[in-house]
């Protein structure tokens, strides 16, 4: 697979974290990606975790949603203009937020939040599992009976 990379800008809505995670899984697919890889929903959804994150503690400034792949991994990136850094958190039972990068951690073979000129960026990235091969028999002993 060829190295591939994309960029978009995302307005700092809740309404647009849906969109532009379609518009990510359609661009992802098209690099070759089959629709039901598992690293391609885990990057859809680290990256709308990331891009929630930006549009509830940014607000309307500009957001940047970038994601590459190069045979090995893909890694998902967004961008804002808060200089302020994410911390994940331990939210209570009744609370509706406050998960956002417990699941970027736990899904993530890596992960980091780096200071830019201009605010922040959030990475996430997940490593492409090789599928099995359609030649490999699998042999599962059978009770005698």
């Amino acid at each position: 697979m060829e190295p591939q990379h994309l960029s978009f800008s995302v307005p700092g809505t809740t309404r647009a974290v849906a969109a532009a995670r379609r518009q990510l899984a359609a661009e992802m697919h098209d690099w070759g990606l089959p629709a039901d890889s598992e690293a391609l929903h885990t990057a859809e959804l680290m990256a709308g975790e990331l891009l929630s994150n930006a549009v509830q503690h940014t607000g309307p400034g500009a957001i940047t949603l970038a994601a590459r792949c190069d045979g090995n991994a893909i890694r998902v990136e967004v961008s804002d203009s808060s200089r302020e850094l994410p911390r994940p958190r331990s939210p209570s039972e009744g609370e509706e937020r406050g998960r956002g990068l417990l699941i970027v951690t736990a899904l993530a073979d890596r992960y980091a939040v780096e200071p830019t000129e201009s605010g922040k960026r959030c990475w996430a990235e997940v490593h492409l599992r090789a599928a099995p091969s359609p030649h490999v028999a699998l042999q599962v002993p059978l009770p005698r009976r």
